[in-house]
């Protein structure tokens, strides 16, 4: 019996170390990022049981912080290593930091030697700003393949260390493009970036307050993202969003400057926002001599709004990889393009926004109510995830339109997009 009861107790202290591990993970291990997130409604998931199994992506990293966790777990009585779980986890991050930067920098310094003696002719076109990156990126990409041999950084990939790796493991010496995709989360970040890459072209998509609580300014969200156009040399070319009001202003005189606005160009991609990610694409192509621009057959990518049959086959609109302001109301402008009976939006909230948060949702809720019968923002309304879809299931019907705004988890937005009655 007490054998029986050993393996249950390891079993929920493991589970319950892989969920703390998991939202370490999903912050990049960062102490900054990770603060911000235990200021959220959200954060009791990190301390509660779940009926999902959420558990970190598996990498090296994540097997020595299980290690790390289960070794200082043995310290404690068993009540007491069950409740301390979040403190384990956070210092089995801390004890493996300086093992894990010191592979970074090995990584980083492996990159630069690689871009100094192999990639001399390069070209390395940066993409930054508070919204529409990945979009940009991916359109980019798929626009200068008419021409050029082309590589892109995966996914969502946007910080050092993960433009290094792309750098090292991913970038073929025949490579005539470089295609960069910059994040940043505090001023520094991007600038370190562009003298690892030196991007000669660099676009920048937008900016508002996304990730304000990081940042802690409007003005050092600015200084942030304008560090790629001051990185670009004299003969370089900064394009940049000539509808944004922060980044239309941003013209720094150093290099030429070219501005886009949203088009109607012909594309599969859906949404209004797109033709501005369109433009940014077009402007760079046509920069380069790219005569033959097909805007028809862009591959789907993950950060692509889609729209699908899905619960009780009400019309889906899947936004959810990710949600800042000017994609929420991006999203909203779409929905009201779409004939309905019924609108009803869902959406967690959006993240990192400080100061800013209340005010920010309170308006972004006013123009979603303008266009929607019901307006459902978890972290405001105090509605777990469960609830939710036991809501959708009684409520969604094929007259329905219901627009999913944020990151939700997996097993809930698969629910929500099956076409199941």
């Amino acid at each position: 019996m007490v054998h029986w009861l050993e393996i249950i107790y390891f079993l929920l202290l493991l589970a319950a170390l892989l969920r703390c591990l998991y939202f370490w993970q999903l912050k990049e291990y960062r102490w900054d990022r990770s603060r911000e997130f235990l200021k959220t409604s959200e954060a009791k998931r990190y301390f509660l049981p779940s009926r999902h199994f959420l558990r970190p992506r598996l990498t090296v990293k994540a097997l020595l912080l299980v290690l790390f966790g289960l070794v200082i777990s043995r310290q404690f009585i068993w009540w007491l290593a069950y409740l301390l779980v979040p403190l384990t986890a956070a210092v089995s991050v801390g004890l493996t930091a300086p093992v894990s930067d010191l592979i970074k920098w090995l990584v980083i310094g492996l990159a630069k030697l690689k871009l100094l003696f192999f990639h001399r002719k390069l070209l390395v076109i940066g993409i930054t700003g508070s919204y529409g990156k990945t979009s940009t990126k991916e359109i980019l990409t798929h626009v200068l393949a008419a021409k050029f041999k082309v590589v892109k950084t995966r996914e969502t990939t946007n910080t050092l260390i993960g433009v290094a790796k792309t750098v090292l493991f991913q970038l073929p010496l025949k490579t005539e493009v470089f295609v960069v995709e910059m994040g940043a989360y505090k001023i520094g970040e991007i600038s370190v970036i562009c003298r690892l890459v030196r991007p000669k072209i660099g676009i920048l998509t937008g900016i508002n307050q996304q990730h304000l609580g990081l940042f802690g300014s409007q003005d050092n969200i600015i200084k942030a993202k304008s560090e790629l156009l001051l990185a670009l040399p004299k003969t370089g070319l900064a394009v940049v969003n000539g509808v944004n009001p922060i980044t239309k202003k941003l013209a720094s005189g150093r290099v030429p400057t070219k501005y886009y606005r949203a088009g109607n160009f012909k594309t599969n991609l859906i949404g209004r926002h797109q033709q501005l990610n369109i433009a940014a694409a077009v402007t760079v192509a046509r920069y380069l001599g790219v005569k033959q621009i097909d805007l028809t057959d862009i591959p789907l990518f993950k950060t692509a709004v889609t729209q699908t049959l899905g619960l009780n086959g009400a019309v889906i609109i899947n936004d959810s990889y990710n949600s800042n302001p000017d994609g929420f109301l991006a999203a909203v402008n779409l929905a009201k393009t779409i004939s309905a009976k019924k609108k009803i939006l869902i959406s967690p909230g959006i993240i990192e926004l400080g100061s800013v948060s209340e005010s920010v949702h309170h308006r972004l809720a006013a123009a979603a109510r303008l266009v929607f019968d019901e307006v459902v923002i978890t972290k405001w309304d105090g509605i777990s995830e469960e609830q939710l879809l036991a809501k959708m299931r009684r409520t969604l019907t094929k007259n329905h339109l219901l627009l999913i705004e944020g990151r939700f988890s997996t097993q809930l937005i698969k629910a929500l997009c099956s076409n199941q009655s």
